[in-house]
């Protein structure tokens, strides 16, 4: 590896590394156990249920989420085998107990810890591309500090995982393409490892093969590669990928066709492939097919795609559902209450979420990227694979019926990299080394302190140029961002083990932290409140009246959402956060008793 060799362990470099480290894991792994959002309790729960599924060996118990969220259930998983070290975790897992916040942060620990790695590794595949510590520098800088990266990387969910590894796989295939690399058979393997990884994670990653073709042929016009040396190594990667799959998903070791058990034949396909591929690669000798080969490989990829398909099949006709089935749950967008917010949905709400300089920075990468074309081939090529990579996603998400914000992250790696070579273009304009670095400087400053500010709850996060007001009446707002807090102020009442919440089904989180009673106002009967607060939420003032669309089709969980029922209340305390008010406390007014004579309490004396 021609690049590692260059990269001299001099103090400085040292120093640079520390921080990068110490800036990609600090305002990560803090408090973890604060601001529970929507769906994590539903991983801690699939987490759980694929932890009894293992330990039971009922492998077909695995398939818990079409996600499918294998890799966010074994890191899940990790943190549960740890716990179950210390307690009776037949007993306690299955209690009320498992969901608390310090369990969250447990499960939350090995996610957020894998994100940082991902990151650090994606620094170091930057490094081999380009062969520029400092780019690679700045690059992981910007990953570490991307707004709503950083943000869903602390959550017990899927999304960060899957835009990460899809990132690595994405980059791997570069090293490959660009000829990084001694041993040019690792790129492909290592690419369909962490490729198999994302569609593991989160079914959208899958995307990407439709993606695979327009960098394949771009590279095959652009540095003359053959199309023989791009089927063998695609060869290799898909061997890889299913290879990846079948071994970390259990559940795919129990599926039969009638009878006859699937995985036998997928092992040893793919173990076949691979092999094969393995052994005709080489990057001194000339690589060629024969027509017996070409007629063997189309037979073999039908013989193994075909049961894949079948074995996949649950997962892709959830995604299909995706494509046409909008969310339960409205949400407003550009003032209007909709279930299907329209294509502008993704690039505004990527924009609302993104750092202070971002989009200029991408803008000017376009601009200086295209002006440099023909002195600076490499960047071109790379940069252009990159941005059409982003594109591809955003426009195919835009498209998509479901849309819920958080579906972004999966472009968010490519955009920071983007940025990063803007910034790196930028420095390279000025000859002078102090006022590159004074650049580099101002720019951290202002991409950093906006989102680092906000610890631990980045995910109130909004760009800066934004006003609170416009957020609050153009966008959904996150979900269980500063239920917790509310909780804080409830719980420092005195007596607060005995006061009652009243609270809507989005607020649900808040009774992970309160140490009363709280319950959905489904349990109350508003005529004769028992109840001695009222929380109300702001995702349920902006959802309150009917979608505009209702003709969309989309899963119904409407009554979820439903009004509280009027009670004589006063407003006592607010939650904001970034300038936004997330929680209104009302506390409930209950009418005096009163106060009925009793006349037969005179007792009279009995006659002697």
């Amino acid at each position: 590896m021609r690049g590692i060799k260059s990269l001299e362990l001099t103090k400085q470099n040292v120093a640079i590394a520390i921080f990068l480290i110490l800036l990609t894991f600090l305002p990560r792994l803090f408090s973890l156990s604060g601001h529970w959002a929507t769906d994590e309790d539903l991983w801690m729960q699939r987490s759980r249920d694929f932890f009894f599924a293992l330990d039971s060996r009922q492998f077909e118990d695995t398939f818990v989420a079409y996600h499918p969220g294998v890799t966010t259930c074994w890191l899940g998983n990790l943190a549960i085998w740890f716990t179950a070290q210390q307690n009776n975790f037949k007993s306690w897992f299955r209690s009320d107990q498992f969901m608390s916040p310090e369990m969250l942060a447990r499960v939350r620990f090995p996610i957020t810890f894998t994100t940082g790695v991902l990151i650090l590794v994606a620094g170091f595949l930057i490094y081999r591309l380009f062969g520029n510590q400092l780019l690679a520098g700045v690059g992981t800088l910007f990953l570490a500090i991307e707004p709503f990266l950083i943000s869903e990387s602390r959550r017990a969910h899927t999304d960060v995982l899957a835009a990460l590894f899809l990132f690595l796989s994405l980059l791997l295939w570069l090293c490959y393409l660009e000829g990084e690399t001694r041993k040019p058979r690792r790129d492909p393997v290592l690419s369909g490892l962490c490729f198999g990884l994302a569609c593991l994670t989160k079914s959208h990653a899958g995307a990407f093969i439709l993606f695979l073709p327009f960098m394949l042929i771009w590279y095959h016009y652009q540095r003359r590669i053959h199309w023989a040396k791009l089927l063998l190594s695609t060869m290799l990667w898909i061997a890889t990928v299913l290879l990846t799959v079948l071994v970390v998903w259990p559940y795919l070791w129990t599926i039969k066709f009638g009878n006859v058990p699937l995985s036998p034949l997928l092992f040893i396909g793919s173990g076949a492939l691979l092999l094969w591929s393995w052994k005709k690669f080489s990057q001194e000798t000339h690589i060629a097919f024969s027509k017996t080969e070409i007629f063997l490989i189309g037979v073999g990829l039908l013989v193994l795609g075909v049961p894949t398909l079948y074995a996949a099949k649950v997962v892709i006709t959830e995604m299909y559902n995706a494509l046409i089935i909008s969310h339960g749950l409205p949400c407003r967008f550009l003032g209007e209450i909709r279930r299907n917010p329209g294509p502008l949905f993704f690039p505004v709400m990527w924009f609302v979420w993104s750092g202070l300089l971002t989009l200029p920075l991408i803008i000017f990468t376009i601009y200086r990227t295209f002006q440099i074309r023909l002195k600076e081939k490499k960047v071109f090529r790379i940069a252009v694979v990159i941005f059409l990579f982003a594109v591809f996603y955003l426009v195919g998400l835009s498209y998509v019926s479901k849309k819920i914000s958080r579906y972004i992250v999966i472009l968010l790696p490519s955009i920071s990299f983007l940025a990063a070579l803007g910034v790196m273009q930028l420095a390279q304009l000025t000859q002078n080394k102090k006022l590159s670095y004074f650049i580099f400087g101002v720019i951290f400053i202002l991409q950093a302190v906006p989102i680092l500010r906000l610890y631990p709850n980045y995910r109130v996060y909004h760009h800066p140029l934004l006003s609170a007001k416009w957020v609050e009446e153009n966008t959904s707002s996150i979900t269980g961002a500063g239920l917790d807090l509310a909780a804080d102020y409830l719980n420092a009442k005195p007596g607060a083990e005995r006061l009652q919440v009243r609270h809507t089904w989005l607020c649900k989180e808040f009774a992970h932290y309160f140490v009363g009673e709280a319950r959905s106002y489904y349990n109350y009967a508003p005529s004769a409140p028992s109840f001695d607060y009222d929380l109300e939420y702001l995702y349920d003032k902006q959802i309150q009246h009917n979608p505009t669309d209702t003709h969309i089709r989309s899963t119904d969980v409407s009554k979820k959402q439903q009004n509280q029922e009027a009670v004589l209340r006063d407003l006592e305390h607010v939650i904001s956060l970034n300038g936004v008010d997330y929680v209104w406390i009302y506390r409930v007014i209950k009418p005096a008793p009163v106060d009925n004579p009793d006349t037969s309490s005179q007792s009279v004396e009995p006659e002697k």
